[in-house]
């Protein structure tokens, strides 16, 4: 089994596989332990590969990340790669400047290696959510790998509480309360778990608004179902009013 660190003759190759989302970085067979630690600080995923003769070893940026995220991890190793004494060869699809600017600049200031800090999701302004913005009762929406549901500033807790029982994440900074899809799950679980929220919340009553592309699918079409079939009949004054 090759790699494009043993083909290249570099300590990394950090790349895109074709025809898949998994950005690896490839270090030659038998890299040194100091260098395999290096990556998984730099908050690459470690993955071993035992067979009868050697154990191959790589390294992946971790899949729950988005596209953005995982070329920022990507660019972010380069310059503590450098600075360690490694050859890097870094490919053009996963090159982002200023993830590049911010690894230097805490080189410069004698920071410890890490992995990039996380985009924060978009800011309030002032003290309304983008719910509130938006004059619903929650929104759905995808950021940087990340889908999250605000809900309107001060929303009730019982509306906070479903969302908890849904499956969702909750934080909270200060007075900002929102949600987010459990970041371990990859991209069609996050998919799923929105289909599944949306009917439950307008059956409860809330207004949602949820970006293009993130419900609809067979688990939206589940749910409807699931809904349908437990729904009590309606009352004979409401099938009067629908039959005039």
């Amino acid at each position: 089994m090759g790699n494009r660190a043993d083909d290249e003759g570099t300590d990394v190759t950090i790349y895109r596989k074709p025809l898949t989302d998994t950005v690896h970085a490839d270090t030659p067979t038998g890299a040194p332990e100091e260098l395999l630690a290096l990556l998984d600080t730099l908050g690459f995923e470690r993955r071993t590969l035992p067979t009868p003769g050697p154990v191959y070893v790589w390294h992946e940026a971790p899949a729950h990340l988005g596209e953005d995220a995982k070329k920022q991890l990507a660019t972010h190793a380069v310059p503590w790669l450098h600075k360690a004494g490694y050859v890097v060869r870094l490919d053009d699809g996963v090159w982002d400047a200023d993830a590049y600017t911010d690894a230097a600049t805490a080189l410069r200031d004698h920071s410890a290696p890490a992995p990039p800090a996380p985009r924060s999701r978009p800011a309030r302004l002032g003290s309304m959510t983008l719910a509130d913005e938006r004059d619903v009762d929650v929104t759905v929406y995808h950021s940087d790998g990340t889908i999250y549901v605000d809900t309107r500033a001060a929303a009730p807790e019982h509306l906070l509480a479903l969302l908890d029982g849904i499956g969702l994440d909750r934080h909270q900074v200060e007075d900002d309360v929102w949600h987010q899809i459990p970041d371990a799950m990859d991209e069609i679980a996050m998919k799923s778990m929105t289909d599944r929220a949306v009917p439950l919340l307008a059956r409860a009553g809330y207004r949602v608004d949820i970006d293009a592309g993130l419900f609809g699918g067979t688990a939206y079409r589940a749910a409807l179902a699931d809904q349908a079939a437990h729904r009590p009949p309606p009352s004979p004054a409401a099938h009067a009013r629908r039959t005039r």
